[in-house]
This record gives C-alpha cells, sequence and structure tokens, in this order.
C-alpha cells in the first residue's frame, strides 16, 4: 500500500474514534474531507492535512485542539515527526529510512513503477477522426497526440481503452474530393471554387487515370450554378449520372489511398489505432437493423420527436441544446446529425462503460446533441465525455506559417515531422492544456538549449545515464540517508509519482505530466550541479546514485506515456 494510503487510513481512524467520543455521527460525505495531500515544500512536512480545519464546525471544536487529538494519537512507526502548524493544519514527516526504502522499490519496480492495477474499467477512445479528404495538417496532430497520450495515461491507470477512428467516407465533402479527382484526371482546364488542391490531388489523379480506361467528360461549365456549393454539388451529380462506374471506382480509390496516407503518417508518430471504423458500415436508413434506423426507433418511442414541414425533429432543448435537431430531411434522408446520432448507437452496443470523444474546438456545438442522443440511447451506467483542442499557430523566424483547408496550402504534420522528428513536437503539442490555443515556435523547437523544455527535459534523462554507465547504485553497499533527507525537492517528486498519474488519468490532464518532467528535470539539474554523484565517501556516493537511478527510471516512464522515447545520449 502506497504511504499516502496508510497514513490516510490512521487518520480516518483517529477521525471516527474523535466523532464516537464526542456523541457524533460520522457521515460518508466526511470521508472526503479526511485526507492528506502531498507537500510542496518541506515546511509543510512530506504530507499534510487540513482535516481539522473542515471539520470543526461540525465538531464544534477548535481545529488547532483537533490537530493536536490527531497528532497525540497518530500511531505510523515510520513517521519522523508530527507537527500542528497554522489554524489546524496537521503535518507528517517521512523518516529517512523509509524514503530510502522506498526508492529502492522503485529500482524493484523499475518500468512498472507507477502502475496501477486493472480496474475492469473499459473505455472507447475517439479520436483524430480526420476526414480522408487529404494529409494530416498540424491541428489533427495535434489532436493525434492528445490522443495517445490520454489512452496511456488511461492505460497506466487501469483502464482498458480501445483507440478508434472514425472514417467520415459517405458525406458530401468526399463527394467534392471525388470530383476533384476526376476533374484533374480528366479535364485540362476548369476552374471551380471549392474543390480540393495541392499537389498531393494531381498525384492522385495522375495515378488514378494511369490505370482507368479514358473517358470524356462534357461538363458545360457555363451552365453551372453562380453560387459555389450548389455548382460543386452539380459537378459531383453529373459524374454519377454519366460516369457512375469512374465515379465508384475514384470515390473508392482516393479514400483508401489518403486513408493509407493518414495511416502511415500515424504509425510514424507511434500512434496505433485498434479500430477504424467507416461511417458507410453504418447501413441504410430503410435497414430496420441499421445503426441508423434503431437509433431513430429507439428517440422516437421515448417520445423525444415531432414532425414538422416533413422533417423529424430531435427535442435536444429538452436536454439542454440551444435549438432542436432534425434527425430526417424532408425527403427522407438522415442529416449529418442522424449519422453521428447512429455511430454511437453502434459505439454503445459494443458496451464500453465510458466513451470519450476528442474534438477539434470547433465542434464544440457537437457536445449538447450528441449528449442529448447518448442519454436516450445509453444503458445504464455508461457514461461519455468530451475533450476539446484548440487551434495550432505555427510561426518560424517571427513569421506565422498559412493553414488554409482545400487550397492545399496547409502546413501538413508530415513536413513538420521531417523537419523537426515526431518526439519534440509531442512534447511541444502536450505541453500546455488542450484547450488553450497554441503557438508553436519551430525555432524553439530546433533550439538545443535549457530553452528548450523538450531539449532540457531529454537532457536530464541523458545526464542521468552518463553517470550511470560509469558507476550504479549498490543496494548492498551503505548510504547516506542523510543525503536522502537534504534533497527534499527531488525526492518529494520521486514518490508521489503514482499518485500524480493516477490524478492526471482522472483530470484528463497529459500537459500535467509534462509539467511534471519539466520540474522534476530541473530538480535533477540542481541536484547534478549542486552535489557531484562521483564522490570520494562512498556512502554519500551510493546515496546520490540512488537518486540519479531513480530520476532516471521516473523520467523514462514519464516520456513513455508521453509516446516519447526517452533518449540516452544526445
Amino acid at each position: 500500500m502506497k504511504p499516502i494510503n496508510l497514513l490516510n487510513k490512521e487518520l480516518l481512524r483517529i477521525i471516527k474514534t474523535l466523532f464516537k467520543d464526542l456523541g457524533e455521527e460520522f457521515h460518508e460525505d466526511y470521508l472526503r474531507l479526511v485526507c492528506f495531500e502531498k507537500s510542496d515544500t518541506s515546511v509543510h512536512g512530506d504530507y499534510s492535512s487540513s482535516c481539522a480545519l473542515k471539520l470543526s464546525k461540525k465538531l464544534s471544536k477548535n481545529p488547532n485542539e483537533i490537530a493536536k487529538i490527531i497528532s497525540d494519537n497518530f500511531s505510523v512507526s515510520w513517521i519522523k515527526k508530527c507537527e500542528v502548524l497554522g489554524p489546524g493544519f496537521f503535518n507528517v514527516y517521512l523518516d529517512s529510512e523509509t524514503k530510502s526504502k522506498l526508492l529502492q522499490g522503485i529500482i524493484e519496480e523499475d518500468q512498472n513503477y507507477g502502475k496501477s492495477e486493472k480496474n475492469g474499467k473499459k473505455i472507447l477512445l475517439e479520436f483524430v477522426s480526420s476526414n480522408p479528404t487529404g494529409p494530416l495538417h498540424v491541428g489533427h496532430g495535434r489532436g493525434a497526440v492528445l490522443g495517445i497520450a490520454l489512452s496511456n495515461l488511461l492505460e497506466n491507470s487501469g483502464y482498458e481503452v480501445t483507440k478508434e477512428y472514425y472514417v467520415n467516407d459517405a458525406g458530401r465533402q468526399i463527394s467534392i474530393l471525388t470530383s476533384s479527382i476526376l476533374l484533374n484526371a480528366y479535364v485540362e482546364e476548369f476552374e471551380i471554387e471549392g474543390i480540393y488542391e495541392g499537389n498531393y490531388i494531381h498525384e492522385l489523379a495522375k495515378e488514378f487515370v494511369s490505370d482507368q480506361p479514358k473517358i470524356n467528360v462534357a461538363i458545360d461549365f457555363k451552365q453551372l450554378s453562380d453560387e459555389t456549393e450548389e455548382k460543386l454539388d452539380q459537378v459531383s451529380e453529373y459524374f454519377q449520372r454519366n460516369h457512375l462506374k469512374h465515379w465508384v471506382t475514384a470515390k473508392d480509390f482516393t479514400v483508401k489511398k489518403i486513408l493509407l496516407l493518414i495511416k502511415n503518417e500515424l504509425k510514424s508518430f507511434n500512434i496505433i489505432h485498434e479500430s477504424w471504423f467507416h461511417e458507410s458500415s453504418l447501413g441504410s436508413i430503410q435497414d430496420s437493423n441499421s445503426s441508423l434506423a434503431k437509433s431513430l426507433s429507439i428517440i422516437k418511442n421515448a417520445g423525444h420527436t415531432y414532425s414538422s414541414e416533413g422533417a423529424i425533429w430531435f427535442k435536444t432543448t429538452e436536454f439542454n441544446d440551444d435549438k432542436d435537431r432534425v434527425l430526417l430531411r424532408e425527403n427522407g434522408e438522415p442529416t449529418y446529425y442522424l449519422t453521428d446520432v447512429g455511430y454511437h448507437k453502434h459505439k454503445i452496443d459494443r458496451e464500453y462503460d465510458l466513451y470519450i470523444n476528442i474534438f477539434g474546438a470547433d465542434h464544440h456545438g457537437y457536445i449538447p446533441r450528441l449528449t442529448a442522443a447518448f442519454d436516450v440511447l445509453k444503458k445504464d451506467k455508461q457514461d461519455i465525455e468530451f475533450m476539446l483542442y484548440q487551434l495550432v499557430h505555427l510561426y518560424e523566424d517571427g513569421n506565422k506559417k498559412a493553414m488554409s483547408t482545400r487550397k492545399g496550402e496547409y502546413y501538413s504534420l508530415e513536413e513538420l515531422r521531417t523537419e523537426l522528428g515526431p518526439d519534440v513536437i509531442k512534447f511541444f503539442f502536450l505541453e500546455k492544456k488542450s484547450d488553450h490555443a497554441m503557438d508553436f515556435d519551430i525555432n524553439l523547437a530546433k533550439d538545443e538549449s535549457k530553452n528548450n523544455p523538450y531539449f532540457y527535459a531529454q537532457y536530464a534523462h541523458v545526464r542521468c545515464c552518463s553517470i550511470l554507465t560509469k558507476k550504479s547504485f549498490e543496494p548492498s553497499k551503505r548510504f547516506e540517508n542523510k543525503e536522502i533527507e537534504k534533497n527534499f525537492d527531488i525526492v518529494s517528486k520521486l514518490l508521489n509519482f503514482p499518485d500524480l498519474l493516477e490524478q492526471y488519468a482522472e483530470e484528463r490532464s497529459p500537459h500535467s505530466l509534462v509539467h511534471y518532467i519539466k520540474d522534476l528535470a530541473a530538480a535533477f539539474h540542481t541536484f547534478y550541479e549542486q552535489n557531484p554523484v562521483i564522490n570520494e565517501d562512498s556512502k554519500i556516493e551510493n546515496a546520490r546514485l540512488l537518486l540519479t537511478m531513480t530520476t532516471k527510471i521516473v523520467l523514462a516512464n514519464s516520456f513513455r506515456i508521453l509516446n516519447v522515447e526517452p533518449l540516452e545520449k544526445m
């Protein structure tokens, strides 16, 4: 059992006894108040509790008196001292021998240090899910990096996680993409606003036409609508009406090729999804066994729909949405929203405990409407969460990079990876909380100095490795416990690592782990500069080697959770 858990157990024993002695009832709600917290400074001990302050009114007793009772009755053999400070704060200090044993336990656990036992709960984590209309750009990259880090963090905390990519291969944007390929393949000169452009479109068109019979495309562009979106639909209709075989072949070819690009790019970041779910597999609304039809039926039967102007509406305002949403259009075709609902019905039927969707911030409006559908469709105790990530703004030499979409002018994730390597990108993407916009400085990412947080963090691990190639900690040899005592900051960070990982997992905050790495790296650099590890005094040396070895293990484990390779040399 972790030290903090044992301390909490003893604290609870004392508090329950105190309630009983005073003739007061201890309610279950009080449990959250009876606990220790990890201290950031030695002034407040290794662990501190403010429960005396929080319970004083309930016990009609001065908080200092309560803290004194706790102190007088606190019985844990490996506590060096207890103290009462301020208005009822109770602090405890672990003895140096206990800390030393705990540090040696880190070495024994090695790569398992910080891992929690399996808890039996299953999570379906959907992330990236970029439309297969082009290569991934840096914005998609942020979502991808966030998703894999969160998955690793949750798995480390005992959850069983399935990573899923939703392939939107049946929407209007796929029709525009297919038209873009066919136009580039068979029409020498054209100018249509809104089609997909860029080198990748030209290359795909060239590859497609090389293996297909020639067709005569006779579109009278002058007869098309002046409205951009209507014009795009007319082009798609032309190809489907006059060249259906080529249309279907081009669509399948293009989606397959772009998906392969996406998968390969994700693989280069060591991001692998166990599940690739295709929108086209949801079936037809006319098929009563499809997820679309089943979803509509359940929502209807629950009394949450109405008809208006031939369309079927979902009363999502009953679930805190800002307006009701159309499920089925007047022509009988499902809306994009019903498709999303059907997809979540399919998710629910796969019986996970929790569903987490990672979306770009532009999808914030989806949350209330998807939550509404989920609340109607879900089974007992199933839950859903959403995480949003903001845009990435790239800067180089003080200049902002262009980030367009259909124009094909965006800075691709592949370009950034080729320039910097995947790991520095991951670290930078995760450094800031996901719902904050990110300014990514390419020059800083290349800088090999302590100004670069990735470099500085990796350099701490490299330093540990360098030292340990010369000498390593030997548990059979004696070491100076005072060295453990005087390096409170680094020891505290190392021993609190497992609890912090659980906290970060529950908070869904991979960025917190990045900041932990930065803090631990800074603490080790300070330790290294002030305490020569290789020392004439063998006991001092062995103690410092213990701190070096445990720091290496914790840094390496932290990097791996973030999907970043810990470097042994630079």
